[in-house]
C-alpha cells in the first residue's frame, strides 16, 4: 500500500511556515510571560495573604466528616499513673510520666466548644518587614488565631485524669499554629481549668491544664526536651509530662483515641508562688514587636498587650509603665547605668543564652511573643520565662534556612527591628554576662555527649507511645535522633521546610542531633571569634 506523498505548496509555504513559527514562539512567550506573573504574583504579601486565609476556609469539617476519620487503636501496654497517688504538682508533672486523660462532652456543650469566625483583619500582613500582626482589636485573645478570625470560646466537659474525675470543668481550644493546623481533625489543642466553673478545685495543686497536639512538632520531644534544658541552666520554666487523650462526644464518639500529647505546666500564680517561693508574683504574656514601648500612663494601653496571667497590683503597673518609659527615652549611658534596676541581668542573660543556644527564632527573638515576664517583689526587676517550645531547637521553617538557624549570629540574634534587645546586647556588662552563660551552657549542658543520650531516653519513652498514634510519625521521630542522612525523608535536599498536616506526612523530621552538633560547633566558633556566624532572614509565607 502507497501512502501519499506530502507537497508542499508551490508558492507562500516559507511564509507559512515562518507564520507557524511565530505563532508558536508567541506561545511559548505568553506561558513564560504568565509563569513570570504568577510567580510574581506569589510573591506578593496581599496575594499570600488571600491564599492563607482561603486555604483555611476551604472544604471546612463537619462533625459527621471527622466522624469518618480513621479511628487508630490503642496497642501501648505501657503503664498510665494513677490520680489517687497524687499529693503535689511534682507527682504531675514529670517527663516519663504517662497520664491517661478523657474528655467527654454532651452534643451541646460540644457545640460551644467549636470555634467561632468572623473575618480576619485586612491589615493583618501589610507590615514592610513581613512581620504578621498578632493582635485583634476584635479578638477574644491574643494570636495569630484570634487575628485571623478565629474564637475559642470556653465550654464545659467531663474530665478525667489518672481516673479521677472533674465534671463541670471548663474545656477550650488553645493555640495558635498548632490550632490552625488542626482544624479539619479532632486533634486539637486543648486548655483545661478544673475550677472555672466550680471553684476550690484542683489536681496536684494545679486547676489549668495545657494538652499540646503535636501538631508543629514532627519530633515529639521539642517541648519536654526544651522546657528541660531552661531549667536545668537555671531558668524559671513550666515543667511537662506526656498524655494518652481519649474523645466522647454525645451521639458522634465513644472513647476515640486521640493519640499522645505532651501536657506543659501552666504559669500562673500558683505555679509562680511554689517556682519563686514567695507570693505576689506577677506573670505577663506579652505579644508585641515593641516590648517596653511607652505607650503613656493609661494602663488600658498596656493591658491587652502584656496580657496578666496573675492579679497585678496598681504597684506593678506603674512599675511596667515605668520600664517602658525608661527603655523607651533613656540616653546610652543612663541605660546602661540603670538597666540592672529594671532587670535581673544575670537571669535575662541566662535567658537569652538559651533562647540562642536552641535558635528558638518563635518567641522573642523574632515574634514579639510565646514567651512570659515575671516581675519579683523583692527588687521590683523583670525576668523571663519561657513558652511554646514546639519550635525551638532550631526548628522554625518561616525564618532562615536550617543552615543559617544551626549557625545564626550570637552577637545580632534577633529578626527584624527589635529596639530593646539592641539596647540590652549594647550594654557592656549584659554582654559579659550573657556570653559567660554561652560559655557555661557549652561546657555544662549544651554537648552533643549529655543531649544525644537524654534524647535516647526520651526516644525510648516516646516509641510505643507514638507507634499507637501513627507510623508516619514515629519513623520521624527515629529520624530525628538519628545522625544518618535520609534523602528520601527529607525530598533529596535535607531541609526541613514544608508544611504537613495533622501527622506531619508533609514535613520532613527536623534532625535534632544534627542540629546541636552543628550549633554547638557555630557558637564555639563565635565566641573564640573563628566565625561571625549567619544572618536570621525572614521567609515567605510559602
Amino acid at each position: 500500500m502507497r501512502f501519499p506523498r506530502l507537497r508542499l505548496p508551490a508558492r507562500g509555504w516559507k511564509r507559512w511556515l515562518a507564520l507557524l513559527g511565530v505563532a508558536i514562539g508567541s506561545f511559548v512567550l505568553l506561558l513564560l510571560v504568565l509563569a513570570a506573573s504568577l510567580f510574581a504574583a506569589i510573591q506578593n504579601p496581599a496575594v499570600q495573604k488571600w491564599i492563607f486565609e482561603k486555604s483555611l476556609d476551604w472544604d471546612p469539617p463537619t462533625p459527621e466528616r471527622l466522624s469518618q476519620e480513621p479511628a487508630a487503636r490503642p496497642s501501648w501496654t505501657g503503664e498510665a499513673a494513677l490520680g489517687n497517688n497524687v499529693r503535689g504538682s511534682s507527682d504531675v508533672y514529670r517527663w516519663n510520666r504517662v497520664w491517661n486523660l478523657s474528655l467527654s462532652f454532651t452534643t451541646s456543650e460540644w457545640e460551644v466548644l467549636q470555634h467561632r469566625r468572623r473575618p480576619p483583619m485586612t491589615d493583618w500582613l501589610s507590615d514592610p518587614n513581613g512581620q504578621p500582626k498578632l493582635r485583634s482589636p476584635d479578638a477574644l485573645r491574643n494570636g495569630l488565631a484570634g487575628v485571623l478570625g478565629f474564637d475559642q470560646p470556653w465550654s464545659t466537659g467531663r474530665v478525667s485524669i489518672g481516673g479521677v474525675v472533674f465534671t463541670n470543668a471548663g474545656v477550650r481550644f488553645k493555640g495558635n499554629g498548632t490550632f490552625l493546623e488542626s482544624l479539619r481533625s479532632y486533634r486539637r489543642p486543648f486548655k483545661i481549668d478544673l475550677a472555672k466553673y466550680q471553684k476550690g478545685r484542683s489536681f496536684g495543686g494545679r486547676r489549668q491544664f495545657n494538652l499540646g497536639n503535636l501538631a508543629a512538632d514532627t519530633t515529639c520531644m521539642s517541648d519536654l526536651l526544651g522546657y528541660e534544658f531552661y531549667r536545668d541552666a537555671g531558668v524559671p520554666a513550666p515543667r511537662t509530662a506526656l498524655g494518652r487523650v481519649f474523645l466522647d462526644v454525645e451521639g458522634r464518639e465513644t472513647n476515640r483515641f486521640l493519640g499522645p500529647y505532651v501536657l506543659v505546666e501552666n504559669p500562673d500564680a500558683d505555679w509562680a508562688r511554689e517556682r519563686f517561693g514567695v507570693p505576689g508574683v506577677a506573670l505577663f504574656k506579652p505579644v508585641t514587636y515593641g516590648l517596653f514601648s511607652d505607650l503613656g500612663t493609661n494602663w488600658l494601653e498596656y493591658d491587652g498587650i502584656y496580657d496578666p496571667k496573675t492579679s497585678v497590683s496598681d504597684s506593678q503597673k506603674a512599675r511596667l509603665m515605668e520600664t517602658a518609659r525608661f527603655v523607651t527615652h533613656s540616653g546610652d549611658a543612663e541605660f546602661a547605668a540603670r538597666l540592672g534596676e529594671f532587670f535581673d541581668l544575670g537571669e535575662m542573660a541566662r535567658f537569652l543564652a538559651c533562647e540562642v543556644m536552641l535558635s528558638n527564632y518563635d518567641g522573642i527573638l523574632s515574634n514579639g511573643q510565646n514567651f512570659l515576664m515575671y516581675l519579683h517583689p523583692q527588687g521590683n526587676r523583670f525576668g523571663f520565662i519561657p513558652w511554646d517550645l514546639d519550635h525551638s531547637w532550631g526548628e522554625f521553617p518561616f525564618l532562615g534556612t536550617d543552615e543559617e538557624r544551626a549557625q545564626a549570629r550570637i552577637s545580632r540574634p534577633w529578626v527584624g527591628p527589635n529596639r530593646f534587645l539592641e539596647r540590652v546586647f549594647g550594654v557592656e556588662a549584659f554582654q559579659r554576662a550573657y556570653r559567660s552563660e554561652l560559655e557555661r551552657l557549652l561546657a555544662e549542658f549544651f554537648t552533643t555527649d549529655r543531649l544525644y543520650r537524654r534524647m535516647d531516653s526520651v526516644a525510648e519513652v516516646l516509641e510505643p507511645l507514638v507507634a499507637e498514634w501513627s507510623a508516619t510519625r514515629l519513623r520521624k521521630m527515629r529520624q530525628a535522633v538519628s545522625l544518618e542522612d535520609r534523602q528520601e525523608e527529607t525530598g533529596g535536599d535535607g531541609s526541613s521546610g514544608g508544611r504537613g498536616g495533622d501527622e506531619g506526612g508533609g514535613r520532613p523530621a527536623w534532625r535534632l542531633k544534627r542540629f546541636v552538633r552543628d550549633r554547638a560547633e557555630s557558637v564555639r566558633a563565635q565566641l573564640e571569634g573563628r566565625s561571625e556566624g549567619l544572618e536570621v532572614r525572614r521567609q515567605s509565607m510559602w
